[in-house]
């Protein structure tokens, strides 16, 4: 798929050692990038990498936290020692929790908060400069149809996800001049 191909590129996708992130790492290998995978579980991360490898993609990992500030930086500082600047990024780590807001705790709220937002504007900020200073990028947050709706049980879920959006939009707004395009997807339910 001529349109699609992006040999010469390197697209880092957090949370991607199964699920979504896995199948976007597979979709972006199959069109010629190098994959950088993410997760917290070193053991998971290494066996998806290895999964793809054997397919014959080109494919590295690096276990961090996103939502963890320092380690998004050790992280993004790691990569760029090793010459793998990221010229995609995908956002895609996310946890869900079903609770109803009345039996929900300060602590849960702020964890789903942590991994679903703050964690795509940590890394997405890291990414652009990066990107910035080497002529521009992709980056694409994944959203959701709680992006623009809500459903009893998912607050902290349907709130990350509607920030998602305008952080989508705010990127969007300060980095295009600079040639880093910034877009969302929201899939629907998918059987992962």
């Amino acid at each position: 798929m001529p349109n699609f191909d992006l040999t010469g590129k390197t697209a880092l996708v957090t949370g991607s050692s199964r699920g979504l992130g896995r199948t976007f790492a597979e979709g972006l290998a199959g069109a010629g990038a190098h994959v950088i995978l993410n997760g917290v579980d070193p053991d998971r991360l290494e066996k998806a990498r290895a999964e793809m490898e054997a397919l014959g993609h080109r494919v590295s990992a690096i276990a961090f936290d996103v939502s963890d500030e320092a380690q998004v930086l050790a992280a993004f500082e790691q990569l760029d020692a090793e010459g793998r600047a990221p010229d995609i990024l995908v956002n895609n780590a996310g946890i869900q929790l079903r609770r109803p807001m009345l039996d929900l705790s300060v602590e849960d709220w702020q964890r789903v908060l942590d991994t679903n937002l703050t964690s795509a504007f940590l890394c997405g900020r890291e990414a652009a400069k990066r990107m910035i200073a080497r002529g521009g990028g992709k980056i694409i947050n994944i959203g959701s149809l709680m992006s623009g709706l809500a459903r009893a049980t998912v607050a902290p879920y349907t709130v990350a996800k509607g920030g998602i959006k305008l952080l989508t939009r705010s990127m969007a707004a300060e980095w295009a001049g600079a040639n880093v395009q910034a877009n969302a997807i929201g899939p629907g339910y998918m059987k992962t």
